[in-house]
């Protein structure tokens, strides 16, 4: 069973002196038009797999410069200027970089989701905590996902 534990919104990671900064929120049109530095879908497959569907919806195919095992490595090469990255907002907190920014997507922010995978049955005592304590750290912060344990679907509540 797979159950949505966190949501996280998708970035755009710009080097500190791009002229996309001049835009508070970036057109995803506008972010294929530049050479991008993606996760490795060997080592991060479901967030490469949403982050790929979020691509899908433009016209335009992305310019893959490198596929990287880490945000540390994605940081590095945007901040040298070799490309823009795209990275879940904790992400980028988790890694703060001074000539690096992020920003929101013009279109509304697609939030990547941690999904918590176990077998099917009772989660232990020990599990059941551990989701409740996400999920009411992500509800203090204004989102909080639902889980429908009849469609094992998630939706995005917004405030």
């Amino acid at each position: 069973m797979a159950v949505p534990v966190w949501n996280d919104p998708l970035m755009v990671v710009v080097p500190a002196r791009h002229t996309l900064l001049s835009h508070k929120r970036i057109a995803l049109d506008e972010v294929l038009r530049y050479p991008l530095v993606l996760g490795d879908p060997q080592l991060c497959e479901g967030f490469v797999r949403q982050v790929d569907r979020i691509l899908r919806q433009a016209d335009r195919e992305p310019l893959v410069a490198e596929r990287v095992t880490s945000s540390e490595l994605m940081l590095t090469l945007v901040s040298a200027g070799l490309a823009l990255g795209l990275a879940g907002a904790s992400q980028i907190a988790a890694c703060p970089a001074s000539s690096v920014v992020a920003r929101p997507l013009a279109c509304r922010s697609p939030m990547l989701t941690t999904y918590m995978l176990h077998l099917g049955g009772h989660l232990s005592e020990t599990m059941s905590r551990f989701i409740d304590r996400v999920r009411s750290i992500e509800a203090s912060d204004g989102r909080a996902p639902t889980f429908s344990a009849l469609t094992g679907t998630a939706e995005e509540i917004e405030p």
